[in-house]
């Protein structure tokens, strides 16, 4: 008898929403470095502020094996570019070693094929390149890097080619808008995946220049969608009601509840999109580091006059606390960038289009 198969995705949510409701930490992001050898004007780590010396190999292994014993599942690591630092492939191997299902975040600049086979050795479950035009002359511009594009896309070739699974990440952006069809189809014709961000950040310091400059409005997002990937998406008759957010309570998202990011200097944050609360893992360790997290969560979860709870426009938006807080210093305020597109929504009032699974 055949042993059936199902997607990733289904089999993955169960264990997800179970770690959600046990407010078990399932999936970590580990910025191992802030440093990059690319400028892109629209990075958010743009902005951070060094908070002392980055965590030795040492420290990351001890930070690994209390995510371990808590039952950490995935740990997706990035930076800036994580390559950078010369003990990556320790690390790495130690990630893996430990039963950890493990990711690299890279722009795929410095992967040559020495340091292919290195990942492919190190057995990474996927290696996720940057990758945001097929133009030489638009890719440098977001990269501020020559040759940035024939490094990107040699690294993709040399990745694949010794088994080693691939996704590209793209934002879509005035700059590169038109091409994010094309970005797809070379995706497609590699066998690999293609993920499309919509959404710009601020940078960590709340400077917001590029997403005024490089951002789509929500007509321009809905069209991106549609012409990128249109078997994804279905019409049914009805008004959008957006995510569904629950009014009651500030973060409707793996916060506080599965997920927790890491720092380069040994903080334990959010998520990371949020340079908060900052607690010291070299202080206090994984464990009493996740219970404060809850415990803040748990209170902002609370907070009085919360700002969505009588907004007539939160069926059309899809407001973050996050992002507030990128934009702001404060999470319990309204963002600019969603109540300016939920008002584009309100206005244009299209279907809603849902995921098919």
């Amino acid at each position: 008898m055949s042993i059936g198969t199902i997607k990733r995705s289904h089999f993955f949510k169960p264990i997800q929403k179970r770690a959600a409701e046990a407010r078990r930490p399932l999936d970590v992001m580990f910025e191992l470095t802030y440093r990059c050898n690319f400028r892109c004007p629209h990075c958010y780590v743009e902005g951070s502020k060094k908070r002392g010396k980055e965590l030795t190999t040492r420290q990351v292994f001890t930070i690994l094996d209390q995510m371990r014993e808590m039952g950490v599942w995935s740990v997706g690591f990035t930076g800036g570019e994580a390559l950078l630092r010369k003990d990556i492939f320790d690390i790495l191997g130690y990630a893996k070693r430990g039963g950890f299902q493990t990711a690299l975040l890279s722009n795929g600049y410095l992967i040559d094929k020495k340091t292919a086979d290195k990942l492919a050795r190190a057995n990474v479950n996927n290696v996720d390149i940057t990758f945001n035009s097929l133009k030489p002359d638009i890719f440098e511009k977001l990269t501020g890097v020559k040759n940035s594009l024939k490094k990107a896309k040699a690294a993709i070739g040399l990745l694949i080619k010794r088994g080693v699974r691939v996704e590209i990440k793209s934002i879509a952006m005035t700059i590169n808008r038109d091409e994010l069809v094309n970005i797809s189809r070379f995706a497609r014709s590699l066998n690999i995946i293609h993920d499309l961000d919509t959404e710009i950040l601020p940078c960590r310091n709340g400077y917001t220049a590029s997403v005024d400059s490089y951002s789509l409005n929500s007509d321009e997002v809905e069209a991106t969608h549609r012409t990128v990937y249109p078997e994804m998406f279905h019409l049914v008759g009805r008004k959008i009601s957006c995510l569904m957010r629950k009014r009651d309570r500030m973060f409707n998202c793996g916060v506080g509840r599965s997920l927790f990011s890491i720092t380069p200097y040994g903080k334990m944050n959010f998520c990371i999109e949020i340079n908060y609360p900052e607690c010291s893992l070299l202080k206090y360790g994984v464990s009493r580091c996740w219970e404060k997290i809850k415990e803040e969560v748990d209170r902002l979860n609370k907070t009085p006059d919360f700002v969505c709870e009588s907004c007539d426009l939160v069926k059309y938006c899809g407001w973050c606390a996050g992002r507030s807080y990128m934009e702001t210093g404060i999470f319990n305020k309204c963002s600019e960038y969603f109540k300016k597109r939920a008002i584009e929504t309100k206005e244009r009032r299209m279907p809603e289009w849902t995921e098919k699974r």
